[in-house]
């Protein structure tokens, strides 16, 4: 029942209020960041159905884009849609080149993300049954974040965030390259903490769900633990994944053009100021139709 509650609450929101919400905070969001060329917001254009290289395993569906996903595109043909907040991976050859970039938009971010590791936290992958506790206790931690109230914090049960593990899980490589969904955490060592019956011996404080379709990643769900936020677990979380992805080592990240974070007009400012510190800048999104 709370689950119904919340995606009747969302729907209303996502239909009728962020509509007018993009067209009235367009202007201003968009001045907060530096105007490149006449094109702009540029345009990047990427695919995001199911190729047909893809295994049996996979399971993308070939004939649907994710609405949150369409929430992004065509912002110029049609003005009520969002302007999508993007890094463009194709700018960055290197993630040296990548930080060098983020230094000039503030000299204390990367500063803050090595205080964090030097507190002890770490981020990496991790498969959700292995912290649905911790998940459920980070979502529930705040009543009122970025974006506004936090409606988790009274309807979230811990089976809305998925089923525990009975026994020690470890993550395994997605079947398809392309189009996978991935869970990073940061983590700090705890000996002793659990999950129901199960010792993991560290406690998650902020994760971060990531799904690939094709040739883009989106940040789906990015939320830390308010008593671990002033340590700057988000911005460790997120410019280690941004490293993974630069270093393009990983045949999972291969052909990954773009990493998508919202848009400029969700939330207050304070979130659209971290989100161009983060490297984050609008962007048009278009689609290459497979055939």
């Amino acid at each position: 029942m709370p689950r119904t509650v919340k995606q009747i609450v969302l729907a209303i929101y996502h239909a009728a209020v962020e509509p007018l919400a993009a067209l009235a905070r367009r202007r201003k969001r968009l001045a907060m960041f530096e105007r490149r060329g006449e094109a702009w917001p540029p345009e990047i254009a990427v695919r995001a159905l199911r190729a047909r290289d893809c295994p049996p395993r996979c399971k993308a569906d070939p004939h649907r884009i994710e609405g949150v996903v369409a929430r992004y595109l065509g912002v110029r043909r049609r003005p009520s849609r969002l302007t999508p907040l993007i890094v463009d991976l194709d700018r960055y050859p290197t993630n040296a080149a990548f930080e060098s970039y983020v230094r000039k938009r503030s000299s204390r971010t990367l500063p803050k993300v090595r205080r964090a590791q030097r507190l002890g936290y770490q981020a990496k992958r991790f498969p959700l049954a292995r912290h649905v506790h911790d998940v459920h206790a980070v979502k529930t931690s705040m009543k009122r974040r970025a974006f506004g109230l936090v409606l988790d914090y009274w309807l979230l049960r811990l089976e809305d965030v998925g089923k525990p593990a009975v026994k020690p899980v470890a993550w395994r490589t997605p079947p398809c390259r392309r189009h996978w969904t991935m869970w990073w955490g940061v983590f700090v060592s705890e000996p002793g903490h659990a999950q129901g019956a199960v010792t993991v011996d560290e406690r998650l404080v902020a994760y971060v769900k990531l799904v690939r379709r094709g040739d883009f990643i989106h940040y789906a769900d990015l939320m830390g633990h308010g008593d671990h936020l002033n340590e700057n677990v988000m911005a460790l979380l997120h410019f280690e994944i941004m490293r993974w992805l630069l270093d393009r080592e990983d045949p999972l990240v291969e052909g990954v053009r773009a990493v998508l974070y919202g848009a400029a007009e969700q939330g207050g400012d304070g979130l659209v100021t971290w989100k161009k510190r983060a490297g984050f800048e609008p962007a048009r999104l278009t689609l290459i139709e497979e055939s």
